[in-house]
C-alpha cells in the first residue's frame, strides 16, 4: 500500500503504467439488451475476481489507448 508522500508525488495526470503500475488487458465488453448498460469482462477467464469490477456512467468512459 503507498504512503501517503508517495501518493503526493504521483503527477496530476500519472501514466497508468510508469505512475501507478496498471497493466492494460483486453476486455470483452457486452452491451444490455434492455437498457444501455454495459458489463466489462477480462478476455481470459482466469482473470475474473470476485472484487474486481467497474461501475462507470457513459461519459465516464475514455479509450487510454489513443
Amino acid at each position: 500500500m503507498a504512503t501517503k508522500t508517495e501518493w503526493e508525488e504521483v503527477p496530476e495526470d500519472p501514466d497508468p503504467h510508469e505512475n501507478l503500475g496498471y497493466e492494460m488487458e483486453e476486455l470483452t465488453v457486452i452491451r444490455s439488451e434492455a437498457n444501455d448498460q454495459y458489463v466489462f469482462l477480462p478476455a481470459e477467464e482466469s482473470h475474473l475476481l470476485d472484487e474486481a469490477f467497474i461501475v462507470a456512467e457513459a461519459d465516464a468512459l475514455v479509450d487510454l489507448t489513443q
